[in-house]
C-alpha cells in the first residue's frame, strides 16, 4: 500500500514548475483517451431505449473516467519527485516499481486498453461508413450486414484494414494527436450545428435537450484545443 502522506511536499514544487503551455499541448493529446464517449453515440442504434439509456451511460462513463484520471496523476505527482516524474516514460509503471510492485501488469493493461482502443475506433468508423452509405453518402455495399450477426461486415474489414496500415506507418503518439485534431474538428461542428437547432427551436421529440451554453462553452473550447493542437 502507498504511503503518500510524507510525499506531500511534492505537490508545491509540482505547482511551481507548472508550464502551462505544456499542460494545454497534453490535454489535446490526452483528449484522444476521452473519444469513447463521442463513440457511444454512433451505436445508439444498438442500445435499448437510448433516448433514456444513453445520455445517462455517456455522463457516468465520462465522470468515473475522469476521476480514474485524476486520481492517478494527483498519486504520481505526490508520490515521485518531480524529475523523475519528468524523465520517465512510463510513469505509472515506474511509480509500481519504486513501491516493490512488477511493472510488467501496469504495461499489460496498457497494452489492452491500447488495443481495445483501436477496436472501438474499428466499431465507431464501420458504424459511421455503415450509416452514411443506408443514406447514399457512401458505397452501397458498405451497408449491407451479416445475415447472422446483423453487423456491417464490410465496413468493418474496410476500417481494420485503413487502421492497421496507419499503425504501421505511424507512431501512437502521432496518430493520437491526429485522431484528435479530426475528433476536436467534429465537435467543433457538432457543438455549432446544436447552436443553431436550439436557435431555430427545433424540437425533435427524438431530442436529448441542453441549455444554450452547453453547446457554446463546448465550440469554443473545442476550438481552443483545436488551435492548440494544429499550432503546438
Amino acid at each position: 500500500m502507498l504511503t503518500l502522506p510524507t510525499q506531500w511536499p511534492n505537490l508545491v514544487p509540482a505547482i511551481n514548475q507548472v508550464n502551462s503551455l505544456a499542460i494545454i499541448s497534453g490535454c489535446t493529446l490526452a483528449f484522444y483517451a476521452f473519444i469513447g464517449f463521442e463513440d457511444m453515440v454512433n451505436v445508439a442504434e444498438e442500445v435499448v431505449e437510448p433516448r433514456k439509456n444513453l445520455p445517462k451511460a455517456i455522463l457516468l462513463a465520462f465522470f468515473m473516467a475522469t476521476s480514474l484520471y485524476v486520481i492517478v496523476a494527483v498519486l504520481a505527482v505526490l508520490a515521485l519527485p518531480m524529475q523523475q516524474l519528468v524523465a520517465s516514460e512510463a510513469p505509472f509503471a515506474t511509480l509500481m516499481e519504486i513501491y516493490g510492485y512488477s511493472p510488467t501488469l501496469i504495461s499489460l493493461v496498457s497494452l489492452i486498453a491500447i488495443i481495445n482502443g483501436a477496436l472501438v475506433q474499428v466499431i465507431m468508423a464501420s458504424r459511421v461508413l455503415y450509416g452514411l452509405a443506408r443514406q447514399g453518402g457512401a458505397p452501397s455495399y458498405l451497408a449491407s450486414v451479416n445475415p447472422t450477426t446483423r453487423t456491417p461486415v464490410i465496413a468493418t474489414v474496410l476500417v481494420t484494414l485503413i487502421v492497421a496500415v496507419l499503425a504501421l506507418l505511424f507512431p501512437l503518439a502521432s496518430l493520437a494527436k491526429m485522431t484528435s485534431i479530426i475528433v476536436l474538428a467534429v465537435f467543433v461542428l457538432v457543438n455549432v450545428s446544436l447552436i443553431k437547432i436550439k436557435i431555430d427551436d427545433d424540437k425533435s421529440p427524438e431530442s436529448f435537450a441542453v441549455p444554450l451554453f452547453v453547446p457554446f462553452g463546448g465550440a469554443l473550447l473545442s476550438a481552443a484545443l483545436l488551435l492548440m493542437a494544429i499550432f503546438a
